[in-house]
């Protein structure tokens, strides 16, 4: 899709907060000018991260679940000793995921608090930013845009022990009142699509609980905290560990908005300080929540019946423009210096796996396709701009090439997925969306004159590990379950 198709999708996808059927997004889209069809739009609905599928053919935006709905947080004792609080994962999943913390509005009666630089302890940090999973919370934090002193390169090998962070003055939601630890902060979301939060203060007590011990919203919180537990016990038998933590906790709140979305609720983060029976776990290169003891598993009820083709779900995106725009420049930036240069239509054979059988007509239409848009980049390709980003590209789409080769060739094995070792698929899965959207964050044209190669170098290096790592093993089980009823007949 185009830029102002994609505009169109995400703008239905950001305002539509009523329910909806795969023909009323299929008929938006018509009627807006859009040329698509009517599977291709089921499968935008389908793929998108901004939808949750329900029953009967039916659709809800993210927006359409979490606009207007409670959830609340407690700052820090470092917060409220420096007057200020981070969003840091405490609105998730109820604002965009694809926008940063430092980049949400907040509203506080009806004024729009200023942000502020402020100065916090890297352990405060990390543990307000834990929720992005691990890999995640680092350039979550180092990407703050009050962070202007550390780039994640350059703490390779030591983290600094504060780090300057967009916070929020406490003293403006209070509207004058002391702030003291152990008040809260509710909050719901007013405009999704323009990420605007409005915060209220929430003191511990109340006058009316000022003679007792325990107060009744402590006695309310105290039971959200054991419905969060067992509904998010029963979420990971349906859901699996889902895609990010952010997911899991979306699919959550999807499935119990009624029991959690309450004036006196608890928070995500403080639910782990509460519970022993859910915690971090590793999951492949990331961590999910997952039951404390247990391995977190690739399968499960929720996809025990999967073979092997249902990778070829993920296998998607590498028909994505970006994608195909990456290969096409690292074409261009290879062959700048060579007198014999490989025709462009052969580039069909790099960007999709050799195992990948496509009728012949479907390959004419491709090679075509890579031809013009061929022509219209190489009008434009500068290889003197090119000069920092391509040997970058060049690494990462030789990476991308090899794992896609290796995703396919599980894909086509026509074996279980419970075959296959389940940390070693994970990782190799992870390694693949890693690789896709870091190949079309290069593609995004507006961002490219910031686009960290020092940190994309420094995580590849550990990509590249990895893969070496995993990649013999899961072609040995490929062979080992293929083979594995076959015998020999004298």
């Amino acid at each position: 899709m185009d830029l102002s198709s994609s505009f169109l999708v995400d703008s239905f996808f950001s305002k539509c907060l009523d329910i909806f059927t795969a023909d009323d997004f299929y008929h938006h889209l018509k009627s807006a000018g859009l040329k698509i069809t009517r599977d291709f739009a089921v499968s935008l609905l389908n793929s998108s991260t901004m939808v949750f599928p329900l029953v009967n053919n039916e659709y809800v935006t993210r927006a359409g679940v979490f606009i207007n709905r409670c959830f609340s947080f407690k700052p820090t004792k470092e917060e409220v000793k420096k007057g200020h609080f981070i969003i840091g994962h405490r609105f998730m999943p109820f604002v965009n995921p694809d926008v940063p913390p430092d980049r949400i509005k907040i509203k506080s009666g009806s004024e729009i608090i200023k942000e502020e630089p402020v100065v916090f302890s890297m352990n405060t940090a990390m543990d307000i930013y834990a929720l992005y999973g691990e890999g995640f919370t680092i350039p979550y934090i180092f990407n703050d845009h009050s962070n202007t002193k550390y780039t994640i390169s350059s703490v390779q090998y030591k983290m600094p022990s504060e780090i300057q962070l967009t916070s929020w003055p406490l003293d403006i939601i209070t509207g004058g009142k002391k702030f003291t630890y152990g008040d809260r902060i509710v909050c719901r979301v007013l405009e999704w699509d323009k990420d605007l939060v409005e915060v209220k203060y929430l003191p511990q007590k109340t006058e009316q609980d000022d003679n007792m011990s325990i107060s009744s919203a402590d006695i309310e919180r105290e039971e959200w905290y054991s419905n969060f537990e067992s509904c998010l016990l029963q979420s990971f038998d349906r859901n699996g560990p889902c895609n990010s933590i952010e997911e899991q906790i979306a699919y959550l709140y999807l499935e119990n908005q009624e029991k959690l979305c309450v004036l006196n609720c608890g928070s995500a983060e403080e639910f782990l300080m509460h519970t022993k029976k859910i915690s971090f776990c590793p999951y492949g290169v990331e961590t999910r929540l997952w039951k404390t003891g247990e391995q977190v598993p690739y399968n499960g009820e929720w996809n025990e019946s999967l073979d092997s083709s249902s990778i070829f779900d993920d296998l998607s995106v590498i028909f994505s423009p970006e994608i195909i725009d990456a290969y096409i420049e690292n074409y261009l930036y290879i062959n700048q210096d060579t007198e014999k240069k490989q025709p462009v239509a052969l580039l069909i054979d790099e960007i999709f796996p050799s195992i990948l059988q496509m009728p012949q007509q479907e390959r004419k239409f491709l090679m075509l396709n890579i031809e013009k848009r061929h022509d219209i980049i190489v009008k434009s390709y500068n290889s003197f701009a090119d000069y920092k980003l391509g040997p970058v590209r060049k690494r990462v789409i030789d990476l991308f090439s090899k794992v896609t080769e290796l995703v396919c060739s599980i894909a086509c094995s026509n074996l279980k997925l419970i075959d296959f070792p389940q940390q070693d698929l994970i990782i190799l899965v992870q390694l693949f969306s890693h690789l896709a959207r870091m190949v079309e964050e290069m593609e995004n044209v507006f961002g490219r004159d910031q686009f960290p190669v020092d940190d994309v170098l420094l995580s590849l290096e550990g990509m590249e590990e990895t893969f070496a790592e995993i990649k013999d093993t899961l072609l040995l089980s490929i062979d080992k379950n293929t083979y594995k009823n076959f015998k020999i007949v004298d």
